[in-house]
């Protein structure tokens, strides 16, 4: 028994359940969009955070040389600085061909150099040390981590490598880290992380004051990936994505909804004559709309997590170090904030389809004639539909032209999806564009350099020599210096070897290795594109399920006018035909108008970044297309499961519907 009119709401809900589960379907695939977009930029930031300390080998914000007890107090003492630690050089040890340079660090200041670590671990006392792979050969044969060895009259333990730097390489002077408990006042430098709450700008103008320019060294990657609002082009791109994502759910939740009040037109109509207010049906409708809300907002929530976990999936099966990347981070602000933006955006778009639900007049709705539109009678002037091939077009037109409102709502649809894809595919090439992606590594896998005094007939000679050792699959001459490329990367330290005993006792030789650094900058690169691509598959798969989803209720909706066409002879192949075509000028105008608006986005968001990457915009021929051909394809195959439920509906039973 119905004690309320509110109650119709979750009957009508109830009775119609396919056309509820494509109504939530549009409000999930809005939640998902909105929370997915949020749980991915903080992934994504979290990502790039750890990229950065890895390319850089350093976790901490700020270091000062040249400081005083002053100085040192008023950092210890300062509450927005989480922590600091004391790092210095010691002397420059002469080790055969090379050298190595001392360096003491305490406990704090090793936390903050872990990224600089290759393998093993860092010192912990200062009978432990971290080195250069490269330089091991010269310090004792074979030495591996675990083995003890001599330098400058003391003993240490080797427990950990420290990843290659091409500098130190090059200029033939190698890195010792071990563990130092005590300095002295102005020795070395304080270096300093700054507590994540904290103004950053606010306690670096503090540190600045302190001390000369010239003094301080600051992290400004790593702040900026820290503090990305503090960017104005960053601020401003993010401004414009998440507005088109906000108003893009409105539109999804507003079609479905509209679509679901003029289908139901005459029922309101009849509610109206039997005494039902306005407010009263405006609430049946917010009723509705705060049901589908609840039960798809989890859903939503669910979906986006599935999201991130399986990008979390591909990381650790592409990545070698796919274990240390979290990009699956559950931010309960995001959600809390995804969710509220969901109901919100389904409150404020349901509220029009109630309010014309309230107004709609019984005597009119009773009758079916509030679709009915009159239209002037004008003098057919296309020659090419009078023919008899192009009825069923010339049929299409007129349904497609006949109901304004539809018309509307599923090209729009189909806009905001277009729009979506093109917007997010120029942000993808944005970002492809930048030097870090395109210059991220060195080519060869090893480089050898020779010094001046060597003959350059000589040249042939030593790239024969090369070519002979093991291991090595390519050696060409570039910029006065060989590269190579390597069989077995992993190799690389062993053939570094095989190169000095049989070019180095011959010739001054300076061996890079590049392979660690390259396979950092490779990855980060690996994972950037990840990002992007998974992010543009989401966006794609959003937007097709949010165009199937709004045509597939739109043909679903008259199928009573499509049964009474079958009643008076038009037969299911051309009825199919005719729908067929109804969806294909959807798809092509909405694409059309979609690709149109999509560019003027790009180019905006162009403007936006162009104060960060120094790139040149070009119109996204290849993301226009694409969409172009996927708004045509969706919109065909999205009419196919409508067809095929009003091809097995009996004519009669179908009329009759109330």
């Amino acid at each position: 028994m119905i004690n309320s009119y509110k109650q119709l709401g979750t009957r009508y809900l109830k009775k119609n359940m396919k056309r509820t589960i494509l109504t939530l379907v549009g409000i999930v695939l809005s939640v998902a969009l909105i929370s997915t977009i949020g749980l991915f930029m903080k992934g994504s930031q979290l990502s790039q955070i750890e990229n950065i300390k890895k390319l850089n080998g350093v976790s901490f914000h700020v270091g000062i040389s040249d400081y005083d007890e002053k100085i040192l107090n008023k950092i210890k003492f300062n509450p927005q600085i989480e922590s600091f630690g004391l790092m210095s050089q010691g002397d420059i040890v002469p080790v055969g061909d090379v050298s190595v340079q001392m360096n003491f660090a305490d406990h704090h200041a090793l936390k903050y150099l872990t990224y600089s670590l290759l393998d093993g671990k860092l010192p912990t006392n200062d009978h432990e040390a971290a080195v250069d792979p490269w330089v091991l050969p010269y310090i004792k044969k074979d030495l591996q981590i675990g083995d003890s060895f001599e330098l400058e009259g003391k003993t240490y333990q080797l427990v950990g490598l420290l990843n290659n730097s091409e500098f130190t390489q090059k200029n033939k002077e190698g890195r010792l880290l071990t563990y130092k408990s005590k300095f002295a006042i102005g020795e070395g430098r304080i270096l300093i992380e700054i507590n994540e709450k904290a103004n950053f700008y606010e306690v670096l103008d503090e540190l600045k004051v302190m001390t000369e320019d010239n003094n301080i060294d600051i992290n400004t990657q790593l702040i900026q990936a820290l503090k990305p609002e503090s960017d104005q082009s960053l601020l401003a791109i993010l401004v414009i994505v998440v507005s088109i994502v906000v108003i893009s759910t409105i539109v999804v939740i507003y079609n479905a909804f509209q679509i679901s009040v003029v289908e139901r037109m005459k029922q309101f109509g009849l509610l109206r004559s039997i005494g039902a207010t306005r407010k009263q049906i405006r609430q049946i409708v917010m009723k509705e709309a705060v049901v589908l809300a609840v039960i798809a907002i989890p859903i939503g929530i669910v979906c986006s997590l599935l999201a991130l976990a399986i990008l979390q999936t591909i990381f650790l099966i592409v990545l070698s170090d796919g274990q240390n990347i979290s990009i699956f981070n559950v931010d309960w602000k995001i959600i809390l904030i995804s969710s509220l933006l969901t109901l919100i955006a389904v409150l404020a778009s349901s509220y029009y389809p109630a309010f014309f639900a309230g107004k709609i007049s019984p005597l009119l709705a009773i009758s079916s004639r509030l679709s009915i539109k009159k239209e002037a009678i004008k003098k057919q002037k296309n020659t090419a539909l009078r023919k008899p091939l192009s009825f069923l077009l010339s049929m299409a037109l007129k349904n497609v032209k006949r109901n304004k409102n539809r018309y509307f709502v599923t090209i729009l649809s189909i806009i905001i999806s277009s729009v979506l894809f093109i917007t997010f595919s120029s942000l993808m090439d944005i970002a492809f564009s930048s030097k870090f992606m395109n210059d991220s590594s060195t080519k060869s896998d090893l480089t050898i350099d020779l010094d001046d005094n060597h003959v350059s007939s000589e040249d042939l000679q030593i790239m024969d020599q090369l070519k002979l050792i093991q291991n090595i699959s390519k050696v060409y001459e570039q910029d006065s210096s060989f590269k190579i490329e390597l069989e077995d990367t992993t190799q690389s330290r062993a053939t570094v070897e095989d190169i000095q005993k049989t070019i180095g006792h011959k010739h001054a030789i300076t061996v890079v290795n590049h392979f660690e650094e390259n396979k950092v900058k490779k990855e980060s690169v690996l994972m950037t594109k990840i990002l992007v691509y998974a992010f543009i598959v989401v966006i794609a798969l959003i937007g097709s399920l949010n165009i199937f989803n709004t045509i597939t209720i739109s043909i679903m909706i008259r199928r009573k006018e499509l049964a009474a066409l079958k009643s008076i002879g038009m037969s299911q192949r051309d009825l199919k035909k005719m729908i067929i075509y109804e969806a294909l000028i959807y798809g092509f105008s909405g694409s059309l108008q979609g690709i149109f608006f999509g560019c003027i986005l790009s180019y905006i968001i162009y403007l936006a970044a162009s104060g960060v990457l120094k790139v040149a915009w070009t119109i996204p021929y290849e993301a226009c297309f694409i969409t172009f051909a996927a708004a045509l394809l969706i919109s065909y195959l999205s009419v196919l499961l409508p067809l095929r439920r009003i091809h097995q509906d009996n004519i009669i039973d179908t009329i009759r519907e109330e």
